[in-house]
């Protein structure tokens, strides 16, 4: 028996069904993990494996003629397995997506377009020409006049294609990135041999390559982008105190990824302009700005800063020339109602009426919008604050990050007390439930007063030493249960 031969019976009967028992082996094991090449090993398996080892029995055993109809057709069937299997590996091997395995290669979807249709291409031709010998040169020449006829009504379709491969070879940008173009901004979320599909907050929409290509592109890249929100006010506010306050406007955003400090931009003719620079996911820039802009209006509120107002131009009857002055701004004085607020307080009760008025003289409003926050964990309190209006939250974050209440801050509650001790940081964060108004009265004159008054020391040394238990309950050291109760009923004797 030639050698030869033998090997064959071998390869056959033996190498074939072991090389499909580990094929189904492999593919079962890949299944269980979810993994995308277990597709391709068991369509080998099922598809390519059988009629390939018919072909092989036909001409190496039967020798069968590689020109019989018979053999053409088992032949036929085998490619056009191969033809499924290899667009199979090429799912497994390539990914438009987000790599979900390392090997994967991540290719824009065009080119992932293109590579299925040249194996589809190549075998269909071998096919064709190479096992049923089938002469293209006439179909070849066929082809060529009509696609030049397709070639001038799809002239558009063609130059988007070409456009695409081009800008594929370019990358411009790749999927996943934030791009502006013709004044329209949005993440790329597909591209492929007509169009790139873009998305933002608004809509999703597609652009033409023939349209990109000709386009001038900002690629702002896939991380946050820059974005600035101005604000003008009179030149009667000291830009000093101007830019200060702005650069608390952007504090408990966690969407805002960076900033840039507060600046001048310009001088106008009746106006400063400030500018604020801040980094943000591009997605959230719109939630982001409309809260800035609702902040602003507080800040401007806080702070007593007065938006600019044009200069009028009263003319003299008799000389006609024109003398500029400006229209002053009637400032609301509520040292009267400061004075009267303090006094019904009870933990003023032990100040005669000189403490009260200078304390109301050096106190100051400030109104704070929703989620707003007035003081901050880790940062020293500008001085003693009490709720005038509305109502706010006292909370510390735990080492896990998440939030731990310690106090509801309700009308005339006071907080703020670590400002008395200079150096020392607030062990909590305060922010507004809802519209608040508070009265920051300055360290300086709230140490003074408890120097000269021992009653109000005792109140307010008491009060810190309550507000110490809280922070330690809301940590999860073990207090006193019943603590809160005890804080309850002093607000109650203290007239709340």
């Amino acid at each position: 028996m030639d050698k030869s031969f033998l090997g064959w019976i071998l390869i056959l009967g033996l190498g074939f069904p072991l090389f499909g028992i580990v094929l189904g082996e492999a593919a079962s094991r890949l299944e269980r993990q979810q993994h995308p090449l277990a597709v391709a090993l068991r369509q080998i398996r099922e598809y390519v494996l059988p009629p390939l080892a018919i072909i092989l029995v036909m001409r190496q055993l039967l020798s069968v003629a590689g020109k019989d109809s018979w053999a053409r057709f088992v032949e036929t069937l085998t490619w056009v397995a191969v033809i499924v299997t290899g667009i199979s590996l090429i799912n497994a091997l390539l990914t438009t997506k987000k790599q979900p395995i390392k090997w994967q290669i991540h290719v824009p979807s065009l080119f992932f377009q293109v590579a299925r249709g040249v194996v589809i291409f190549a075998i269909g031709y071998h096919i064709i020409n190479g096992i049923w010998n089938i002469n293209l040169t006439g179909l070849g020449s066929a082809v060529g006049i009509a696609s030049a006829v397709i070639a001038l009504a799809l002239q558009d379709t063609l130059s988007n294609l070409v456009s695409g491969l081009l800008l594929l070879f370019a990358k411009p940008f790749k999927t996943g990135d934030w791009i502006e173009l013709d004044g329209k901004q949005g993440r790329v979320i597909e591209q492929n041999w007509w169009s790139v599909t873009m998305k933002n907050p608004v809509m999703t929409f597609n652009v033409p390559n023939g349209v990109l290509s000709k386009a001038s592109i900002i690629n702002y890249g896939q991380r946050g982008i820059w974005k600035s929100i101005y604000a003008s006010f009179s030149y009667d506010d000291s830009p000093g105190e101007v830019i200060s306050a702005l650069n608390t406007l952007t504090e408990g955003i966690d969407t805002i990824e960076a900033k840039d400090p507060a600046l001048v931009s310009s001088y106008e003719d009746f106006s400063i302009t400030y500018k604020l620079s801040y980094k943000v996911v591009p997605e959230k820039d719109w939630i982001v700005s409309a809260e800035l802009k609702f902040r602003l209006y507080y800040i401007t509120k806080r702070y007593g800063f007065t938006m600019p107002y044009p200069i009028q131009v009263q003319y003299d009857v008799d000389t006609q020339k024109g003398i500029p002055s400006r229209i002053p701004q009637v400032v609301e004085n509520r040292q009267k109602e400061l004075v009267t607020y303090l006094r019904s307080l009870p933990y003023f009760l032990t100040l005669n009426d000189n403490q009260i008025e200078k304390l109301s003289e050096q106190a100051r409003f400030k109104a704070y919008g929703k989620d707003e926050l007035i003081i901050q964990e880790g940062k020293e309190d500008e001085g003693l604050y009490i709720i005038f209006k509305g109502a706010g939250q006292a909370y510390l974050k735990d080492p896990q990050g998440n939030r731990q209440i310690v106090d509801d801050l309700e009308l005339n509650e006071v907080f703020g007390e670590m400002a008395i001790f200079p150096g020392e940081v607030s062990p909590v964060t305060a922010i507004a439930n809802e519209d608040v108004e508070v009265i920051v009265i300055p360290t300086d004159e709230v140490i003074e007063i408890i120097e000269s008054n021992n009653k109000f020391a005792s109140e307010i040394l008491q009060y810190i030493e309550e507000r110490k238990k809280m922070v330690r309950l809301a940590k999860g050291i073990k207090e006193d249960v019943n603590l809160r109760n005890n804080k309850n009923g002093r607000r109650v004797q203290m007239g709340r």
